[in-house]
């Protein structure tokens, strides 16, 4: 790990070429809120592109961008822990708390008319793809069930090859959703710009609106919460991207009643499942 990061940043600021002392300059006075950009917003939140920002990392000693980000929040960690270590707290009610504000966060990004748009177009989509990778992967598995439980025919693809085939035969009869945290993550863009280019509709869910992924996508709904580097796959993260998830299944059974029947049908269908 790279020793006293800030430090060393706030050293060599002032020989910085002007492209690379604005990412450095928005570094330093925003260090959290750096944790959670993509790169594409803080080459934007800094006045710079994506190719000085790599460049900056890539100075400062780091491969890329998610390289320098974990650097810097094991340190911001590190002296969070000392500042925490005289206070106590209660972890469960500490977990709840930010899952409400998460949620409510949430509530507020959501854009009504989006969710009915990409309700409408999964509605009539012959078949609908999942994709997340990783920690993503779980709320695509969640969401191809939750599709499956009103009729539509789905499926979750955790393997990103297996995903990039499906891409590759995508029809505009077909739809993908594409989940990623970060909206940043290789595989999840590639799959979501090749399922594009084949004519089929894509969504992303992401928890951050400028991204790789959402410049690719014919839609992206956004959750609250960004994860951080040390952060992936945390709890309301996750929560913010089912509560999107519900609240597209419960606008698809608004526009289409007879989705309640499926979820009766499925209900009995596996009702001797059980004790």
């Amino acid at each position: 790990m790279k020793q006293a990061l800030i430090a060393s940043l706030r050293a060599a600021a002032g020989g910085m070429t002007p492209a690379l002392a604005k990412v450095a300059e928005t570094v330093l006075a925003q260090p959290q809120a750096t944790l959670y950009q993509s790169i594409t917003e803080l080459a934007e939140v800094s006045g710079s592109s994506e190719a000085s920002v790599m460049r900056f990392c890539r100075e400062q000693g780091f491969t890329g961008f998610q390289d320098f980000k974990l650097a810097m929040a094991k340190e911001l960690a590190g002296e969070q822990l000392e500042k925490d270590s005289a206070e106590p707290a209660d972890d469960i009610q500490r977990l709840v708390e930010t899952a409400v504000v998460a949620l409510r966060e949430t509530e507020q990004l959501i854009v009504r008319e989006d969710v009915t748009t990409a309700a409408q177009r999964l509605l009539g989509s012959q078949a609908i793809d999942c994709f997340g990778a990783a920690a993503s992967a779980v709320t695509a598995q969640y969401l191809a069930y939750k599709m499956t439980r009103i009729g539509m025919l789905s499926r979750a693809l955790a393997d990103a090859h297996l995903a990039t085939m499906a891409a590759g035969t995508a029809t505009k009869a077909t739809a993908h959703v594409i989940i990623s945290s970060s909206g940043s993550t290789v595989d999840s863009v590639g799959v979501a710009k090749l399922a594009r280019s084949r004519g089929a509709f894509v969504l992303g869910i992401s928890n951050r609106s400028k991204s790789p992924l959402a410049a690719v996508c014919d839609l992206t709904l956004i959750a609250s919460w960004p994860e951080t580097p040390l952060t992936g796959g945390a709890f309301p993260s996750k929560i913010s991207q089912l509560l999107i998830i519900d609240a597209l299944l419960a606008e698809m059974m608004r526009q289409d009643p007879g989705r309640m029947a499926m979820i009766q049908r499925t209900a009995e269908s596996v009702s001797d499942r059980s004790f």
